[in-house]
This record gives C-alpha cells, sequence and structure tokens, in this order.
C-alpha cells in the first residue's frame, strides 16, 4: 500500500476511533482520552492507535481498563466506516509522548517559581539575528 494511502487512512481511523469514543462508548469511567495518533503497518494488518487522557494516573488506569474492554467493540465500528478488504487489528498504546512532555513542563514551571521565589532575575533572552547575518 502507498505512502499517501496509509497516511490518509491514519487519519480517517483517528477521527473515526476519536468519533466513536465520544458519542458511541458509554462508559462513566472513561476519561477525556484523545486519540493523538494513528499507525498502520504497510500490510494493514495491525493500527495502533495512541492516546492520551486528561488527568492523573488513576484516570489512566481507569481509562486504559475501558479501551481495552471496548477494543473489539471500536474495532467493528472503525471497520464499518473503512472501504477496504480488510479490517486491521486494533491496539490501544498509551502515548507516553505527551505525559513526558506534561512532565518536562511541570519541571520548568517548578524551576522558574524557585527563580523568581529567590529573587533571582530571569536571564535575557537575546533577540534572534536580523535576516541579512543569517547563513
Amino acid at each position: 500500500m502507498n505512502d499517501r494511502r496509509i497516511a490518509r487512512l491514519q487519519e480517517q481511523i483517528k477521527h473515526r476511533l476519536a468519533e466513536i469514543l465520544q458519542r458511541d462508548l458509554a462508559d462513566p469511567d472513561l476519561g477525556m482520552v484523545t486519540i493523538t495518533r494513528v499507525e498502520l503497518d504497510r500490510e494493514f494488518t495491525v493500527c495502533k492507535a495512541y492516546w492520551t487522557v486528561l488527568g492523573d494516573d488513576k484516570a489512566r488506569r481507569r481509562s486504559e481498563g475501558v479501551l481495552r474492554r471496548a477494543r473489539g467493540f471500536c474495532q467493528r465500528e472503525m471497520g464499518d466506516g473503512l472501504h477496504t478488504r480488510t479490517v486491521p487489528s486494533l491496539q490501544f498504546v498509551f502515548d507516553e509522548g505527551i505525559a513526558e512532555a506534561r512532565r518536562v513542563d511541570e519541571v520548568l514551571r517548578q524551576l522558574r517559581e524557585e527563580r523568581e521565589t529567590r529573587g533571582d532575575p530571569t536571564p535575557p533572552v537575546p533577540p534572534p539575528p536580523p535576516e541579512a547575518d543569517r547563513p
């Protein structure tokens, strides 16, 4: 399958899964889940849907359980909207990249607060060089 078709199908699956989770899945334990990206293999047999959830580790565990139980339902519903011969096997994978970015952001925020409480001025950021000086 060519790269453009795979990219188009990945985007279609991402939107369809988001719609299924928002409208069709009625489970109170499901938090504010966001599908961040979808990866399809070249043979169109495996579909990894990366997700994240708003909240703490408890919200993550609860949402992870819901997604694990609803995998078959989501795969069937996703397959109804695809115009392909086969439906790939759906796997939900927690997106660690978003969680890591949040942790880095939290550390930076704490450093800024510590600097402000000590009275250290923030170092000035030099302006970018003019366009003519750039290589």
